[in-house]
């Protein structure tokens, strides 16, 4: 998962240990200290949550700017509207997918109407 050759590796590694001292920190503390600590350290990572997720911000197609990079492209083939990859996988992790598909509306699809079908 971690590379450290690679230029982003110091970077991932300390990400990586912090998020695990804090999970570390939060199982080990009595519940006073638990509260300081979520006091302190949960809107630190709501920001660095809402920083990441302003990156994936959707253009006025409803497209992620960064998952569109990604994915391969086709000649004369349309894209769907695929979920943004960051924001799935928040919606995932705090349970709220069934909110968010309720709220999404439904394309309507058109029938193809066929020479022979037309008197």
């Amino acid at each position: 998962m971690l590379d450290s050759d690679s230029p982003t590796g110091p970077l991932q590694t300390s990400v990586h240990q912090r998020l695990d001292d804090l999970t570390r920190s939060a199982g080990l503390c009595d519940s006073g200290r638990a509260t300081e600590l979520a006091r302190r350290e949960i809107p630190l990572l709501v920001q660095a949550l809402r920083s990441v997720l302003a990156a994936h911000e959707p253009d006025e197609h409803g497209r992620c700017p960064v998952c569109r990079d990604q994915s391969p492209r086709l000649p004369f083939r349309r894209r769907p509207s695929m979920p943004c990859r960051a924001y799935l996988a928040v919606q995932l992790r705090l349970g709220t997918i069934e909110a968010a598909a309720s709220r999404r509306p439904r394309l309507k699809r058109h029938r193809a109407t066929h020479l022979h079908s037309v008197s």
